[in-house]
């Protein structure tokens, strides 16, 4: 029996299972529904209509009831999603934002402000609106329809979907609820926020662990990538899209592409199991850049918030001549520039706190002022990277590695810019069996391995580690890092991401590289950056770190990983807070956590998180958006190391190495 169209007539009656949409083909709703027995509402349309399934979905949630979505799709009839409302199940809404995404891979859909505008309804909402359409099913999917519900074959759990094609092909899928869904999520706009609204105080939790070394709980999945798959993957409706491995790189290496992501995720590994899970995590760490469900404060200056917004000028700033290269990413600002705003919340007491929303967020970017490419280029006050960004299975253990991922950043950076010897770890100290190999690994493609100790005042392990071609000749090295509480894993962590580097070598145009070498103003994005010193002229800057003097571990790293698993006794925010009064020891003494998780993460058990730490130095790619001016701990290290304060035309010094 079909009812009504929703928003038209009375609410049909509680006998009726079958609901008639607008469009909905006469012969698809002629099917027997009541006979089947997944779903207590039918909702048969032609085509996806929001305001129409919102009404649907509504009914369902106010008489408990499941619900099956029925509606034709091009040549398609889609079954389902099946929504449960004691389940978390996607609905027709996940599935059309999900296509949606996947339409959209690799073109960025990311939400954008909500319009003040008024959004008419949809025709499919309209008194006038057709009841029914022409008949649409083929004789071998109108049979293969009938049998399915005369014997009760549908048998879709929660979340699962059916799509028949014209030839009756079937094939049966799983719907995960979606952030972006406009009918049980945020929907596809970003949400506005209040300055006087804030969250409430966050208190860190006790997150006891039975890791050895306190810094991590239960593994996602646990790191199996069998379960991973058949919690996340679909070819269709995501959001593990695609897993591609890469066996050109020395190593097991995946790529993981989630639905409506920017970047992919990138997983290393002795196996490739292993760097399946791996990469899959870093995607996940990846869409919590962008705010999808944090509410954002729109076009307030920092004087305007006062109090309640993090002070600009500790996050440093950028110099008038970067600001004017014609490379430049950035817009001016100061106290009285409206500029949008996320929350978060310091670490030290919870308290809520105000940060541009570009640092919040390193993918956030703002509608260009004109049509010029000029305008289109300068979309941020803010250039920032993932750095600082992390994941976790709670939020006090996505800011604990927040925390170490700023400190090697921090190191390196440092390290670099002071251009001092650094300590040497002396090869026979180095006996993990994952380490040797890599650094074998190396050595077999020419380079000679130095691990160098880059840990400054900001007393967290952090090894630099190169590769130096024992030739001379390009590519004449590669660099990386890598921290941890444990010294081992902060020099694995190094070389895994160095044996990659050597494995790629040089994959771009020499010549049209080069001019890089002699001006650095044309360093502008990530990659020129390791770039442009694997050529032979710049091999004399990079040599400046070495020739330090060779240590032992226990001499570079005095006490770790003890002092850190003494200090958390088995569980991960003692490890946090541990972590956090070195910060303060540095002079690092405000941290402002950003939760970038969204509904997404929420349900895998998952936090993404991004630390945000005034005076720290910042992993910026590009020579016009280095942010180092205004930062007293770099001007004092490099007072310390040439005898002069640093001027401001010594801004922004030589581009880093870092890849």
């Amino acid at each position: 029996m079909s009812g009504p169209l929703l928003g038209t007539a009375p609410e049909p009656r509680a006998a009726d299972q079958v609901l008639s949409g607008a469009l909905a083909p006469a012969d698809l709703l002629a099917l027997p529904w009541t006979e089947q027995q997944d779903a207590d509402l039918v909702a048969v349309a032609g085509g996806y209509h929001a305001h129409w399934e919102r009404q649907a979905l509504d009914l369902a949630r106010a008489r408990g009831s499941s619900l099956l979505s029925v509606r034709t799709n091009g040549t398609q009839v889609l079954l389902g999603p099946l929504w449960s409302p004691d389940r978390s199940s996607g609905c027709a809404g996940c599935a059309q934002a999900r296509s949606a995404d996947r339409d959209a891979t690799g073109h960025g859909r990311l939400p954008t402000r909500p319009s003040s505008a008024p959004v008419p309804e949809p025709a499919a909402a309209l008194p006038h609106a057709p009841r029914a359409a022409a008949p649409f099913l083929s004789p071998v999917v109108h049979g293969l329809l009938a049998d399915l519900l005369h014997g009760d074959q549908l048998q879709l759990a929660p979340g699962e979907l059916l799509a028949i094609g014209p030839d009756g092909s079937l094939r049966r899928h799983r719907v995960l609820p979606s952030f972006r869904c406009e009918l049980c999520g945020s929907g596809p706009d970003l949400r506005p926020g209040r300055p006087t609204d804030p969250p409430p105080p966050r208190e860190l939790l006790p997150r006891p662990t039975r890791a050895a070394l306190a810094d991590r709980g239960e593994p996602p999945f646990g790191l199996d990538p069998a379960r991973m798959r058949a919690a996340l993957a679909d070819p269709l409706f995501g959001p593990v899209l695609r897993i591609q491995r890469d066996g050109t790189a020395g190593m097991a290496m995946t790529e993981i592409n989630l639905l409506g992501a920017l970047f992919a995720g990138h997983g290393r590994g002795a196996t490739f199991r292993h760097a399946e899970v791996v990469g899959c995590l870093e995607a996940y760490e990846r869409i919590g850049g962008f705010p999808h469900v944090a509410p954002v404060v729109f076009d307030t200056s920092a004087r305007q918030l006062g109090d309640r917004a993090l002070d600009l000028p500790g996050l440093g700033h950028y110099t008038a001549r970067q600001l004017a290269s014609p490379l430049c990413r950035l817009r001016p600002f100061d106290d009285d520039t409206p500029m949008d705003w996320v929350w978060g919340h310091q670490l030290e007491d919870g308290r809520p706190l105000l940060v541009p929303a570009d640092i919040g967020f390193y993918q956030y970017a703002y509608q260009p002022l004109s049509d010029t490419p000029e305008d289109a280029r300068r979309n941020r006050y803010f250039h920032e990277s993932s750095s600082g960004s992390a994941l976790g299975g709670s939020y006090e253990e996505a800011a604990l590695h927040a925390l170490l991922e700023l400190a090697e950043r921090d190191a390196f950076l440092l390290s670099w810019h002071r251009g001092r010897p650094l300590p040497r770890i002396a090869p026979s100290e180095i006996t993990d069996q994952e380490c040797l190999l890599l650094v074998r690994q190396i050595e077999a493609k020419g380079f000679d391995v130095h691990l160098l100790v880059a840990t400054t005042d900001l007393a967290i392990p952090v090894v630099w580690a190169m590769a130096l071609h024992r030739n001379g000749l390009m590519p004449t090295n590669f660099n990386s890092a890598g921290s941890s509480a444990d010294p081992v894993q902060a020099a694995r962590a190094a070389l895994w991401e160095l044996s990659q580097l050597v494995g790629v070598g040089v994959d771009w145009d020499v010549e049209e590289v080069r001019p890089m070498v002699t001006d650095p103003w044309l360093v502008d994005e990530l990659l020129d950056h390791h770039k442009r010193y694997t050529y032979p002229e710049l091999l004399p800057r990079i040599r400046a770190v070495l020739d330090g003097p060779v240590v032992t571990l226990a001499d570079a790293f005095p006490g770790w990983p003890g002092v850190l698993t003494d200090a958390a006794a088995g569980d991960v925010t003692r490890a946090l807070r541990f972590v956090e009064g070195l910060f303060r020891r540095a002079g690092l003494d405000r941290i402002v956590v950003v939760d970038q998780s969204t509904p997404e993460h929420t349900a895998l058990g998952l936090s993404a998180v991004k630390a945000v730490v005034p005076g720290i130095l910042p992993m910026c790619f590009g020579q016009a958006q280095q942010r180092l001016a205004g930062l007293p701990r770099l001007a004092a290290a490099l007072t310390d190391a040439r005898g002069r304060p640093p001027q401001d035309e010594d801004f922004p010094f030589e581009p880093h190495p870092f890849p």
